[in-house]
Parts: C-alpha cells; sequence; structure tokens
C-alpha cells in the first residue's frame, strides 16, 4: 500500500507538470516555461560531454539554463529514478538519494554587457545536499515557488557503475542503397567476476546515436559467450542509418561572418547572422566533413564567460527545396533545441524566393544542425539531408542489468563507440 501511495505521487508530479496523462509512466523532457533558453546538461566542465558520470567516481552532473525575463527567482529541483525506459522505477527517494530529497538553485548570474538581459543559473550534482546513492536513470525536474507541480523543466542524466568492459565497432552494410539501415552495431561484453543471470531477460541495451533518438534493444539472444566474454554480433536489429553530416555555423564573433554565415546585420538594437542558402543532399555525393554530431557550445570572442557574456543573436536558416508541395513539415533542429519538432522551429515556404526560411534566437557560439521532414507516416531525418555508410557518427552505449535482488534497472556500464573506427 504504501509503494502504491509512492507510485501515485510521482505520477500526480508527472501529469500535473509535463503534461502526460497521470497513468502514463515514460517521463520526457520538456521545457515548461516559454522564458528559458539554452538549457545544457552535461558531466561538470566538459560540456560537450553526454549527462552520464560514474558512480562514487567524484564527478558531477552540470544543469544549467537562461531565464530571459531577468532578475532573480526561486527555483528548486528534485531527482526522480526510473529504469531503463525512464518510467518512474520502484524505489524510494530514501533508496536513491542520500541526503535532502530537494534543494535550491542558489548559484545565478546576471549577463553583463550585452543586449539583450537575462539571468543564467547553474549547478552541480552530486552535491553538499544531495547525491544520488543509486545507478540508472535519472530524471532532473527544476521547479519554482518551492512547488514540484509548477515545473519549469525536466532534463535526464545518467549513473553508472562502470564494473564492466564494453568493446565495439560499427560495420558497414547497404552501402548502395540510399533508403536502407548501413550501419551496424557489434558490441562485446567483458563481465570480469560479475555474475549476470538470464540474460535474455534481464539485458538490456540502450544506444543513442549522436547523443539523441535513444533506442532500447532487449530480448536478445548473445551470438556467442566465453567465460567473461558475451558477444552481440550481426544482430539485425541493432542497425542504424548513418545519415549525413550535420551543418554547422559560428555566431561567436559579430565583428565578421564566421563558417556557414554569409553575413551579418545589426538592425533594431540586434545582431542578425543570415546563414548560406541551404540545399536537398539526398542525392549528392558523401564529403567528409568535421563536426559536433549535432551538439552546440556558447562561446564568444575574447570572453573568459560566455556563460554570462555571450549575447543572444537572431540567425537566419533558408533551405532550397524544389519540392514545396510535400505533405509534410520541414524543421531545424539540433541538440540547441533538444531535437524537437515544434513550430517554433518550424521553416515557412516564402514564394517569392521558393526558399523554405525560419529565424531562431540563439546564444552566441558554435552549433550543429540539421533539417528533417515530417509527415503523417512519422519523422523522415535522412528525407533532405541523405543516408551514407561513410559518415561519422557518435553512438553511446548504456547496459542495464535487471538484478532479481534488486528493484531497479542498474547501469552496470557505457562506453562510446565512434564510426569512424568502423570495419568494412
Amino acid at each position: 500500500m504504501q509503494q502504491f501511495f509512492k507510485t501515485l505521487s510521482i505520477f500526480l508530479i508527472i501529469g500535473l507538470t509535463t503534461n502526460i496523462p497521470i497513468f502514463s509512466q515514460t517521463i520526457k523532457e520538456k521545457i515548461k516555461w516559454k522564458n528559458i533558453r539554452t538549457v545544457q546538461i552535461h558531466k561538470m566542465n566538459e560540456p560537450l560531454s553526454p549527462p552520464v558520470i560514474g558512480m562514487n567516481s567524484g564527478e558531477k552532473i552540470t544543469l544549467s539554463f537562461d531565464d530571459m525575463e531577468g532578475g532573480t527567482k526561486n527555483f528548486s529541483y528534485k531527482l526522480i529514478h526510473c529504469n531503463a525506459r525512464w518510467q518512474p522505477s520502484d524505489l524510494f527517494e530514501s533508496d536513491y538519494i542520500s541526503g535532502q530529497f530537494s534543494g535550491d538553485i542558489h548559484t545565478s548570474q546576471s549577463a553583463f554587457n550585452t543586449l539583450r538581459q537575462y539571468t543564467h543559473y547553474e549547478f552541480n550534482i552530486p552535491n553538499e545536499n544531495m547525491k544520488p546513492t543509486q545507478s540508472g536513470n535519472y530524471m532532473l525536474l527544476v521547479y519554482a515557488n518551492n512547488n514540484p507541480r509548477d515545473t519549469v523543466l525536466t532534463r535526464k542524466f545518467r549513473v553508472s557503475e562502470k564494473i564492466i568492459g564494453i568493446k565495439g565497432e560499427i560495420e558497414a552494410i547497404n552501402r548502395m542503397s540510399r533508403n536502407k539501415p548501413n550501419q551496424e552495431l557489434n558490441i562485446t561484453l567483458q563481465t570480469g567476476k560479475i555474475q549476470l543471470n538470464d540474460l535474455y531477460n534481464n539485458l538490456k541495451i540502450v544506444v543513442q546515436k549522436n547523443y539523441h533518438n535513444e533506442r532500447i534493444f532487449e530480448y536478445l539472444n548473445p551470438s556467442s559467450m566465453n567465460g567473461s566474454q558475451i558477444s552481440y554480433q550481426m544482430n539485425k536489429k541493432m542497425v542504424f542509418k548513418g545519415g549525413n553530416e550535420f551543418h554547422h555555423f559560428n555566431t561567436k564573433t559579430t565583428d565578421y561572418s564566421g563558417e556557414h554565415i554569409k553575413n551579418v546585420d545589426f538592425t533594431r538594437n540586434n545582431f542578425h547572422f543570415q546563414l548560406n542558402t541551404d540545399k536537398d543532399r539526398s542525392f549528392q555525393q558523401y564529403k567528409t566533413k568535421k563536426d559536433l554530431n549535432g551538439r552546440f557550445q556558447i562561446d564568444k570572442e575574447n570572453s573568459d564567460h560566455p556563460e554570462t557574456e555571450a549575447d543572444y543573436v537572431y540567425v537566419y536558416f533558408t533551405l532550397k527545396e524544389a519540392n514545396s508541395t510535400a505533405e509534410g513539415k520541414f524543421y531545424v533542429t539540433g541538440d540547441f533545441n533538444n531535437w524537437k519538432c515544434e513550430p517554433k522551429n518550424r521553416l515557412i515556404f516564402n514564394p517569392d524566393k521558393k526558399v523554405f526560411e525560419k529565424r531562431l534566437l540563439l546564444k552566441q557560439g558554435y552549433y550543429d544542425f540539421k533539417y528533417v521532414f515530417k509527415s503523417d507516416e512519422g519523422l523522415k531525418p535522412c528525407y533532405i539531408s541523405g543516408n551514407h555508410y561513410q559518415t561519422e557518427n557518435d553512438y553511446m552505449v548504456y547496459i542495464y542489468y535487471s538484478d532479481p535482488t534488486k528493484r531497479h534497472d542498474r547501469l552496470i556500464g557505457h562506453t562510446l563507440i565512434n564510426s569512424s573506427e568502423r570495419i568494412y
């Protein structure tokens, strides 16, 4: 009975704060306040790292965001422990938190010498007041006015035990097809002295391509087992489309046009960055290009503190696409908007110029982005960008174990596999 009320209370918070039906189980990342921008979560002092830390490692997770209304507000946070599918686990807060069950965000700074005023908030976990004590998935809930129902945003992070070794590589497949998956993931687990039972039911493999688009693989039979070595090779489920390299631009300086920028203007007390026109790449040959695999980094030239000294500027995206009457919509996405396809980042067709356009207000820095197409059939991320087996991608691999003696999915190991080290 006590567990029932604990689960019900979590569902009530989820339902009232994230627009998810009360008895829906999956918690999603969301920004509830329109004035909140540039949300970032990563390992402390490593802004391009995925949000995963080792348990009892001394590593910390940093969450930061800007409030465009300025001033100082009373923001707090709490943690919800989840299973591998981001559903609330059966643990009580006392089972997975040492210290306080909620905390206040005390670190805030006002923007300095910028045209647009904002307040920058930032804090770390673990801290002196709160420490996660179990491995697995955590949803970080930021709320206002000491009221968890007044949710500001939610973000995911992970705590890993790192007790198993993981080796892997990407094999190129379907090289001549533009439509089929063409990168296959093969992994081998080194379990050492750790005893894992009933792998088919208890082991889950979660893979993130370029730090998003999470896919979970379960009920898998290993291709081979040899002592402490468990292999998953040539599995028809663990295949992905390589896609294409990302577009990118750099707005760290307003003095001249940086990478992929056509021109910079200053009007109506704002800087305006017009990007070069992008075109349909679906039938172009593959070209090697360095990128951040979809991520972004805040930066300002000649600044030691870009988190508060970088300004917000307008960025203009232009896409030339012949099929303007396609039954669907184009969006500009990336880590900067958490890969969301929402009205605020949908491109609108300009019949006079015969191009799709969008203007976004973004903080100065280096950004990767891509154009995706969404129709009634679903999201088609390669529709406009193309699909190549040679594309360099990052694959984050997480291994979860449903320990029969516990009440949650343990995250027992993780690793990063880059497709540039693929097998041909």
